[in-house]
């Protein structure tokens, strides 16, 4: 029997895990609306959750994933050549240098961040699986 109005230990774990994905798709949903980039650094802000939380869940790291990949592809515009007498030839390929080089560096701390969140969950596995197996 339950006394105060609290929750099991147990049951609350998985009340604040289930307002946590609200708040994520909420995040999700309102990002769309307001055409920002998604990717999971901006879901984790528009949420309050964390970068480990999106990537642990699967439902909403497979959703973020793929929203992530239709607007990389919808913002790729065929590159426009161009002209010989433009003045500003450089500078054009400079910006367009400077977008890739950003994309690429966003990419690859976010593979950071992801590699890290991978190592966390073979740590936490590794502990589950000794507290299974106790040494003689």
């Amino acid at each position: 029997m339950l006394t105060g109005g609290s929750l099991p230990s147990g049951r609350a774990a998985q009340d604040k895990h289930q307002q946590a994905v609200q708040r994520a798709e909420a995040g999700i949903r309102r990002l769309i609306k307001e055409s920002e980039e998604i990717n999971f650094r901006t879901v984790a802000c528009a949420a309050g959750v964390s970068l480990d939380f999106l990537y642990a869940h699967t439902d909403l790291r497979k959703r973020i994933e793929t929203l992530r990949s239709q607007q990389w592809t919808e913002n790729q515009s065929p590159p426009q050549a161009p002209s010989a007498d433009d003045g500003t030839v450089i500078h054009s390929l400079t910006e367009a240098l400077r977008r890739e080089r950003t994309t690429h560096r966003e990419r690859v701390q976010e593979l950071e961040q992801r590699l890290a969140a991978a190592h966390g969950e073979i740590l936490r596995l590794q502990r589950v699986i000794q507290s299974h197996n106790p040494r003689p």
